[in-house]
């Protein structure tokens, strides 16, 4: 079986986290996706792979589903043996438990990210569902979160002949 290109695998293995629902699920994702020695940056400032995984396991909370849309994603390689960096931008809607003027309420996450993919040094790392050992060795992103705007009715006037 081929290993999937630098993209297919670093939307796939994202993604996952986002559309995880368990928290197994959840975990079992991460721990395939990320090496244990990534180095993490979020909105520019240093982080740990504990406070990533926190982060991304809290926005759960109250969602009822997810949709994930990738924009302009590119890849630095694309032998599956060498390293190589993804770059690109995931837009993730997150649609809530509660209501707003009856519809889903809505968060948007803006996420750029830069993820350096490779296989790790350690020869002990499990390889994933497709018998492939890649991880995310340095994962550098850019997030916004954004509430969408509420659309109201249009109020029309009402006419004259209408009021009676």
């Amino acid at each position: 079986m081929s290993k999937p290109d630098f993209i297919s695998w670093t939307q796939s293995h994202l993604g996952a986290l986002y559309e995880a629902r368990e928290d197994e699920v959840f975990a079992s994702a991460f721990d395939t996706a990320f090496s244990s020695s990534c180095e993490v940056r979020v909105n520019n400032a240093p982080s740990t792979l504990d406070a990533l995984r926190d982060s991304v396991s809290s926005r759960k909370a109250a969602t009822r589903g997810v949709a994930l849309s990738w924009e302009n994603v590119i890849s630095t390689g694309d032998s599956p043996d060498e390293p190589s960096v993804v770059a690109g931008t995931l837009i993730i809607t997150r649609s809530m438990m509660f209501r707003i003027r009856a519809a889903p309420a809505q968060r948007l996450t803006h996420i750029n990210f830069s993820a350096k993919v490779e296989r790790p040094e350690d020869s002990n790392v499990q390889a994933d569902e497709n018998d492939d050992p890649r991880r995310i060795t340095s994962l550098y992103l850019t997030s916004v979160d954004v509430v969408p705007p509420i659309h109201f009715a249009t109020p029309h006037p009402v006419g004259q002949e209408e009021r009676e």
